[in-house]
């Protein structure tokens, strides 16, 4: 038997995890932000202290210093902040498998869930425990995951999922793209089945459509984005059908804000940390971000030598008639991608006006040419 004193600072120490969580959950609900619970089953009584401390570090680290909580049990759980469900479970996968290869500690079970916003602290911890021992059915290395509504490790999975949603939801949001102007439209269900699944749209969106390789699915009871592949437009009928349905870590419908490819080639000024001016062209832009592409990696190199991410940034703007607006901005280095250096700006109120001016300028054209592409298309038809 428990000392009373050990039993007392045991008891303390379950309200002090139960006080994180529901600060977590509270979070969750008022900034509408999306929070990750994961629970690491372990066998601590026989890991080594080193192996402890490394792994412990290791998890920290590696998903970005989030709340660490123990349980008696050997359960470790971690609660990472704007977190989507598909995101989230790459994120621990990746994790438990360079634990694996750099600590050579294997972590034999895990569960995963979104906070919901009906959740309290004993609905989530009940929804862990149940995918903790569905992990543990299933076998030593298993994470087993889904949501208060959706679970990911019954028979069937994700087509299993999107059989029952399908069948009782009629409607869900389409989005597309055009140079980076979203183009949402909400659209009827009419049928799914062995993984294909047929849409009424309207007649403007089928012919848009027909051009597109994918489109992206929408739903406030979806765990996730749905990327699907289009692979018959039927415009006349305004139907779509989409193939190879499946969740998606991020997408361009997850950004805060409008990203915009300029028409015409926009010449950006980088003012390196070292003193030095470095040339490059705009790629996209938005109110708070800015993609740059560079001529070559010499200089990209150069310009970062020390690490130091921070810069100055300087671009004309087109506004109207012919007016140009002079940008010269503070930027954080974020990563690069395809030759691109992508950074977060930090516009002042007069900047972002004249941002946002450029982005409604450009997304006014491009509606335009949506309009005269479409109305060409079914003047072609009759």
């Amino acid at each position: 038997m428990k000392p009373v004193k050990t039993r007392v600072i045991t008891r303390k120490r379950r309200t002090v995890r139960q006080g994180v969580v529901e600060a977590h959950i509270a979070f969750a609900v008022h900034n509408t932000v999306s929070i990750a619970a994961v629970w690491f089953c372990f066998n601590l009584k026989k890991m080594r202290e080193t192996e402890l401390l490394k792994m412990v570090r290791a998890i920290e680290e590696w998903t970005d210093l989030p709340p660490l909580q123990v349980y008696e049990d050997g359960t470790v759980m971690i609660l990472m902040k704007d977190m989507h469900l598909h995101q989230s479970v790459q994120t621990i996968r990746n994790v438990r498998r360079r634990i694996a290869q750099k600590i050579g500690v294997k972590i034999p079970y895990s569960a995963l869930t979104i906070i919901d916003k009906s959740d309290d602290y004993e609905s989530l911890t009940k929804r862990l425990k149940h995918y903790l021992e569905e992990a543990k059915r299933k076998g030593e290395g298993t994470l087993c995951y889904g949501t208060s509504r959706y679970d990911f490790c019954v028979e069937g999975g994700e087509e299993s999922i999107f059989t029952d949603f399908f069948a009782k939801n009629p409607e869900v949001d389409l989005y597309n793209f055009y140079e980076g102007v979203p183009l949402t439209e909400k659209v009827k269900v009419l049928g799914y089945k062995n993984g294909i699944l047929r849409l009424k749209t309207s007649l403007a969106k089928a012919a848009f459509l027909r051009n597109e390789p994918f489109t992206f699915i929408r739903h406030p009871l979806l765990p996730d984005t749905i990327k699907a592949d289009i692979v018959q437009t039927i415009p006349n009928r305004a139907e779509v059908v989409l193939t190879r349905l499946r969740f998606v870590d991020s997408s361009p419908v997850d950004r805060e804000s409008v990203r915009i490819t300029p028409k015409e080639p926009l010449k950006a000024m980088i003012e390196c940390p070292n003193g030095k001016e470095r040339e490059g062209y705009i790629h996209a832009i938005s109110v708070n971000s800015v993609a740059v592409r560079s001529e070559g990696e010499a200089w990209e190199k150069e310009c970062f030598e020390a690490n130091e991410k921070h810069v100055m940034i300087s671009f004309d703007l087109p506004l109207k008639d012919k007016e140009r607006s002079h940008i010269h901005i503070s930027a954080m280095l974020r990563y690069k991608k395809d030759r691109q250096l992508i950074f977060t700006i930090y516009p002042n109120h007069f900047l972002k006006q004249q941002i946002e001016n450029y982005i409604a300028l450009q997304q006014t054209r491009l509606i335009a040419m949506i309009q005269k592409m479409v109305l060409d298309f079914y003047q072609g038809e009759s």
